[in-house]
């Protein structure tokens, strides 16, 4: 090996000042990654612990681990990444809320060949034919992941508050309102967000309603269903409710739940598990309607450089629902583009 050693920031007399706007689970991810060896400043117009709120889409998610649907061998080691990091969580932090679960993943358009995931996910096996719902092409099982946004992310803010992350509630326009903090890199995790910043608007930014229902329940292992145009799926939280879903809506930006689309969500999870849901609204006991604004991107995942109005700036958005999914994995990328600005002789890993 040649060249001088790798020495961190904090080794050479300092630490280096990160800003992250946006305190959505990509930018909470990110702060966890980078308080280890720099100072970091979380700022957003909506911070964990608020009342939910349609302007932000982490408190909303359902949240389980589902493996796919990435646009690239980048974006697949991302959820690679995310995943080992959570499943780490989850033995060490049980109060993060963070629980194993069996998941069955069925597919209408999907061969075995497009199942990139099979030899990465804990216990993964194809289901034999006969065990599939009618019109299902393929049936997956492994062990995944759940957790409860409400616990995560109060929990996760104090974690890293703990360790010297500062949150600062602020509304920007743009990305350069936030130069007197006086940072050395900035890191934009404002999801959709970045669709109407000033100096960001990115077109490619797509708003996709999303809308399920929490319901009393005592299912106890995933199920999802991508028929391609439309996916069903139960999560449970293992505390005696579930949320049910799923719908996709572009353009979208109603907070109202629609009750034609919860009668929908019942109608497909009594189709695919008749046994275990009814397919009349009224035999539910629901605790609360959830409606949320995925921040997806048509060219997929933004992470990546760009230095503008005088400020170093990595980008990290563009997950539409895998917020979680991604988490830590996108968090990771994010870090390594930091690092290649404040080691230019240590070159960026993405």
């Amino acid at each position: 090996m040649s060249g001088p050693p790798y020495m961190p920031w904090f080794n050479q007399g300092k630490m280096a000042q990160i800003t992250i706007v946006g305190a959505g689970i990509v930018g909470m991810a990110t702060a966890s990654m980078l308080s280890h060896h720099h100072k970091v400043t979380v700022v957003a117009r909506n911070l964990p612990g608020d009342k939910p709120s349609i302007e932000w889409a982490s408190p909303w998610a359902g949240v389980s681990f589902i493996a796919g649907g990435c646009s690239s061998p980048a974006e697949a080691k991302m959820q690679l990444d995310a995943f080992a990091e959570l499943w780490r969580w989850s033995d060490v932090y049980p109060e993060s809320s963070i629980k194993k679960i069996p998941i069955e993943d069925f597919h209408d358009d999907k061969t075995e060949e497009d199942i990139w995931w099979k030899d990465y996910m804990p216990e993964f096996r194809f289901l034999p034919p006969e065990s599939l719902p009618k019109g299902a092409k393929l049936g997956t099982a492994y062990k995944s992941l759940i957790l409860n946004p409400d616990i995560f992310l109060p929990w996760l803010r104090q974690r890293l508050e703990g360790t010297g992350v500062q949150f600062k509630r602020m509304t920007l326009t743009s990305l350069s309102e936030a130069r007197s903090l006086g940072h050395d890199v900035l890191i934009n995790a404002t999801g959709f967000g970045s669709l109407t910043l000033n100096d960001v608007r990115d077109q490619s930014v797509e708003l996709i309603r999303g809308q399920t229902m929490l319901v009393k329940s005592n299912y106890d292992k995933l199920f999802m269903r991508d028929t391609g145009d439309t996916y069903t799926y139960v999560i449970p939280r293992l505390d005696g409710t579930a949320v049910l879903g799923g719908t996709r809506h572009k353009g979208s930006v109603d907070p109202n739940p629609d009750l034609d689309l919860c009668q929908d969500i019942v109608n497909r999870v009594n189709k695919n598990l008749p046994s275990h849901f009814s397919n009349n609204l009224q035999d539910y006991q629901i605790v609360r309607h959830n409606v949320g604004i995925r921040p997806s991107r048509v060219n997929g995942i933004r992470v990546e450089r760009e230095v503008k109005d005088g400020q170093k700036i990595v980008h990290a958005y563009g997950v539409a629902g895998g917020g979680y999914i991604f988490s830590f994995g996108i968090a990771r990328a994010a870090r390594d583009l930091v690092e290649g600005y404040l080691f230019p002789h240590h070159p960026a890993k993405l």
